[in-house]
């Protein structure tokens, strides 16, 4: 997919009829977070505020508040210290703490990113972030291709158009069925592929959704994503949205208890390439649209549900790239 501007999903509104919002987090390295939280400050305002060492915050920018922190849950809320005193060791007793910490981070920087987490964004402002993808390049940011070891990604969280479960099981099913073209028009990186971070979907799980017979409430839809042993580990990840409508069920199935609550999908899957000149946000965010285009096409949707389970079922040799063959038609028939 070349580059171009952010194209519009069929819906622009919520269920509250405002327009939708998405917010995007950035895994970087290769520039300090003091020096992202100044960039940031420098194209939309604020004042910043160092929370810890390992966070920051950029508060009352023009679109909210901004947050950086090193992805690595370990340092940021500061568990090494149990360690330690498992040890007999007593961090608050080091007269050189800050320099312990800076070390710390030092050391981690060189593996797990750094994060810029963006507030939510009207749809018909994203562009506004190009400038600070311009500038964190400009400064040299290290992005999903610098390393072999960058498992690097770029995150989005649209808010969701309609909080139905028609709408949900919609959208599971269409990205389902547009993965195995998006994983390979977007070429993920090598690194990420072979991290867990983004394992996609087991195929019995897919054969269960895709199943035009499975026409479950929201309360089979959330236990059934669980039966099948999902994680925050997939490239569409449902836990936010999931506790964001049911808290309580959803936080008697979940094993990782660091899922937030918000009314978004949390779309995991693409590289944050800040080192290519010719990767942009709007590639990431148009192949999201192709997404939620599918799902508001029930004709459609219903259509390729059914081949792609034929097919799986005649053809085990060679399914992915006649699939993708597949899907790469219907992708253009949509951009035309």
């Amino acid at each position: 997919m070349k580059k171009s501007n952010f194209k519009s999903p069929p819906s622009i509104l919520n269920s509250q009829g405002k327009e939708r919002k998405v917010g995007y987090e950035f895994e970087f390295t290769g520039i300090s977070m003091e020096l992202a939280s100044e960039i940031i400050q420098s194209i939309y305002g604020g004042e910043i505020q160092q929370e810890s060492t390992y966070a920051y915050s950029v508060n009352h920018t023009s679109f909210g508040s901004f947050r950086l922190e090193l992805d690595a849950q370990l340092l940021r809320d500061k568990k090494y210290e149990e360690i330690f005193e498992k040890i007999g060791i007593d961090i608050s007793s080091f007269k050189k703490r800050e320099s312990l910490e800076d070390s710390l981070k030092e050391m981690a920087s060189s593996v797990v990113p750094f994060e810029i987490i963006t507030p939510p964004i009207q749809l018909s402002r994203m562009s506004e972030l190009n400038k600070l993808v311009d500038e964190l390049r400009v400064h040299k940011a290290k992005g999903t291709g610098s390393s072999f070891i960058y498992a690097f990604g770029l995150h989005l969280n649209p808010e969701v158009p309609d909080i139905s479960v028609d709408s949900i099981l919609s959208h599971l099913r269409a990205y389902m069925l547009l993965a195995h073209w998006i994983r390979k028009d977007s070429k993920i990186n090598i690194s990420r592929q072979i991290t867990p971070y983004i394992n996609e979907y087991e195929e019995d799980y897919i054969i269960h959704i895709l199943n035009p017979d499975y026409k479950p409430n929201l309360n089979q839809l959330i236990e059934d994503y669980f039966k099948f042993d999902n994680s925050r580990n997939r490239p569409l990840d449902m836990l936010p949205l999931f506790m964001f409508l049911k808290k309580d069920l959803t936080s008697s199935l979940i094993k990782d208890k660091i899922t937030s609550s918000r009314p978004t999908y949390h779309y995991r899957l693409p590289n944050c390439s800040l080192e290519d000149e010719s990767w942009s946000l709007s590639q990431e965010w148009n192949r999201w649209v192709l997404v939620e285009k599918l799902a508001s096409d029930q004709k459609s949707l219903h259509q390729y549900s059914r081949a792609y389970l034929k097919m799986k079922r005649k053809t085990l040799i060679r399914f992915d790239n006649k699939w993708v063959k597949l899907m790469d038609r219907w992708m253009r028939y949509v951009w035309e």
